[in-house]
């Protein structure tokens, strides 16, 4: 058994994890999970009482004990601490290295709460419903959405366009690092889902393009392929 295991649950953000994982040429075991109407399924609870994925397990060779390690910023952060010891991931130069730092916890914490946010109102807006009352429900969503969440998604991601520009293609330096990994999740869903058009924000339709086409990514895409249920 491999010292590192990766509770993995399908179509989530764990797919970052083994990415990361797969950069660094680092050995690590998956569990894999699959969701039960669209949700995490309870036996995850087991792991950690949270219930939600990503969950790395790392195993101490010399002890024998077990560390259970949630949210995807701090995974990243750890992984990168303990393995990237020639700083392929978090870069090199200090400067650069704490722009990494900086976009592991950017990510979860400006990002994602208006993406969030616009998801669920989406989902609330498609509810079935009695007419007016869907009307009228959809009415205060939008509101509740332009008020807020609508216009900070187009604030966080007109952001990253101009950091993407100023930086030679990337997040970070003109160099592929950790950032532009645990960026991807967020920015690829807010395209598919419709929150931002790819037409207005050329330089990140180009940067997930350019990502995608390194080889770890190529390699994660094919060993987690088996994790998805079949249709």
């Amino acid at each position: 058994m491999s010292n590192i295991r990766v509770h993995y649950l399908n179509k989530s953000r764990s797919f970052r994890v083994i990415w990361l994982l797969e950069h660094l040429n680092v050995e690590y075991e998956v569990i894999p999970y699959v969701r039960e109407n669209n949700r995490a399924p309870e036996m995850l609870k087991k792991i950690h009482p949270l219930g939600r994925s990503p969950i790395l397990e790392v195993k101490d060779g010399k002890s024998g004990k077990t560390k259970i390690i949630t949210e995807s910023g701090y995974i990243f952060q750890y992984i990168l601490e303990k393995y990237d010891n020639e700083r392929i991931l978090s870069l090199k130069a200090p400067d650069q290295a704490e722009q990494v730092q900086y976009y592991l916890h950017y990510v979860e914490g400006s990002l994602q709460p208006p993406l969030l946010m616009e998801y669920i109102y989406s989902l609330a807006g498609q509810s079935p419903g009695p007419f007016p009352l869907s009307y009228l429900v959809r009415g205060v969503l939008d509101k509740i959405s332009g008020a807020y969440s609508k216009g900070e998604v187009k604030n966080q991601i007109d952001y990253l366009e101009n950091e993407i520009s100023n930086n030679k293609g990337y997040l970070i330096g003109g160099q592929f690092s950790a950032a532009d990994i645990l960026m991807s999740f967020p920015l690829k869903m807010a395209f598919q889902r419709g929150f931002a058009e790819e037409k207005n924000y050329p330089q990140i339709k180009k940067w997930l393009k350019t990502i995608i086409n390194e080889n770890s990514y190529s390699v994660t895409k094919e060993k987690t392929a088996q994790y998805e249920p079949k249709d």
